[in-house]
């Protein structure tokens, strides 16, 4: 299968628009490398990444001897009048001046060059810092909505905008509450349960106990006072018969 050629249009997702840069970048400057030395020409590429990095051709600062050369063209070798010519040449050399004093400063703090993991690291930081500036514009775009300036509402529809973001912002706080008290009310019932559950159990056991303690005092009640009452009525008459009973037998 061959490669899915890819179309020409920006490319929407930041960080594969970062990725899809730095690979043609690399490309681009070795081409614009190969073009110098084959045909031994001067060269000069200046390319600023998505998120502002700066990448030029030849490396060693010579970008503005180049730019300098084309200033000093003739109009008619340059394709046109350049306005501001003398301000241009002169920011040129300055901007030259400054490149190589940066130049000797990194190296003299920072000996060892930079390695291009590093540089898409800090372009990544870049690339997030951007993203968080962007929210923060958000978050701070939505804050006035909530709690806009009175005397800063200048005309209907800006007040017809703020009215219905407020409303909207209600409606969420309404129905989170809703939610909120649906939930309480669902474990307030919950809980309710679980202590009728308890108390129709501790109900029945005690009402167990009760009657059993009342059936075992019932039968001791029943044969403990009828069985001594018997036992004392025999036990007189048993008496009465025997006292009768010896005087005769006596006799």
């Amino acid at each position: 299968m061959g490669r899915k050629k890819l179309a020409m249009k920006r490319i929407e997702n930041s960080k594969f628009r970062q990725i899809a840069y730095a690979k043609r970048k690399d490309g681009i400057v070795k081409k614009t490398n190969e073009l110098s030395i084959l045909c031994d020409t001067d060269v000069a590429l200046i390319m600023f990444s998505p998120t502002g990095c700066l990448t030029t051709f030849p490396s060693n600062g010579r970008v503005e001897d180049t730019f300098l050369r084309f200033v000093d063209r003739p109009d008619e070798q340059r394709g046109g009048p350049i306005r501001n010519e003398e301000y241009l040449s002169r920011r040129l050399k300055q901007l030259k001046v400054e490149r190589e004093i940066l130049e000797r400063v990194a190296k003299y703090f920072y000996p060892s060059s930079i390695s291009p993991s590093l540089c898409m690291s800090v372009l990544d930081l870049a690339d997030k810092l951007d993203k968080l500036n962007r929210q923060h514009h958000d978050a701070q775009e939505k804050m006035r909505l909530y709690g806009p300036n009175v005397k800063e509402v200048n005309s209907v529809h800006e007040a017809e905008l703020y009215q219905q973001s407020l409303m909207a912002a209600i409606e969420r706080v309404q129905l989170s509450k809703a939610k909120l008290l649906g939930n309480r009310q669902r474990s307030n019932n919950i809980e309710a349960g679980k202590v009728n559950m308890e108390d129709s159990a501790f109900i029945t056991d005690h009402s167990a106990d009760v009657n059993q303690n009342g059936s075992s005092i019932g039968v001791e009640n029943r044969a403990g006072p009828h069985l001594s009452l018997s036992l004392i009525q025999s036990q007189k008459q048993w008496k009465a018969l025997g006292g009768e009973m010896t005087p005769n037998s006596a006799g």
